[in-house]
């Protein structure tokens, strides 16, 4: 079963949560991923000529006194890059930290016989998501792909509070005894909550 032994009586259920919501996510992301790349048009159609590049060089060409007035300026891209790349490395151990989180709630959930609903979707969206970025959306072909993961986050930081917020309702002394307590389960789905806020801010921070 999907759910078993999970309280009902409302439609924002802990089951409802877990087999509709938060694998809508995934659905309606995977879905508008796979319009924009049929329909998208390349972000990077065309590369600078040969011509084109050698004019640039012969205009940038300097003294050694305009060289060496440069030279500082010079470092201040390096530090970027440095930054980006520093930001970059945290996102993608991020989304590998919140994998890990999603098997924890999983393997719990199965241990306490409550049932997985369709959780193991999010896996999906997490991949894909890094997927895009690391592809600089799948090389162009993706039109506002960086919009598109920044939703999919939000959207995630959403679900998230409303389990929070229902499961806070059931009571942290609801499950208390059995393998995975309320008030454990709350804990995990705030961390994966504060996990995916900080993804959408690296997500904007991040410019390709």
């Amino acid at each position: 079963m999907l759910c078993a032994n999970r309280p009902e009586g409302h439609i924002l259920t802990s089951c409802f949560l877990d087999t509709i919501l938060v694998p809508l996510c995934t659905w309606l992301y995977l879905t508008t991923l796979v319009v924009l790349a049929i329909t998208g048009t390349r972000l990077y159609p065309h590369k600078p000529s040969d011509a084109l590049r050698g004019t640039r060089f012969r205009d940038t060409k300097a003294t050694p006194e305009a060289e060496t007035h440069e030279l500082p300026a010079g470092e201040q891209p390096r530090r970027r890059t440095k930054i980006h790349k520093a930001f970059s490395i945290i996102f993608y151990l991020l989304v590998l930290a919140q994998i890990l989180m999603c098997i924890l709630e999983i393997v719990r959930l199965s241990l306490a016989n409550l049932g997985v609903g369709l959780l193991p979707f999010t896996f999906v969206a997490l991949a894909t998501a890094a997927a895009v970025r690391f592809t600089k959306g799948l090389h162009g072909r993706v039109y506002g792909w960086r919009y598109l993961n920044l939703a999919l986050w939000i959207a995630l930081i959403v679900i998230n509070g409303v389990k929070i917020a229902e499961e806070t309702k059931e009571g942290t002394g609801a499950r208390k005894g059995s393998k995975y307590p309320v008030a454990d389960e709350i804990t995990d789905v705030s961390v994966m909550e504060g996990v995916y806020a900080v993804l959408a801010f690296l997500e904007v921070t991040l410019r390709a």
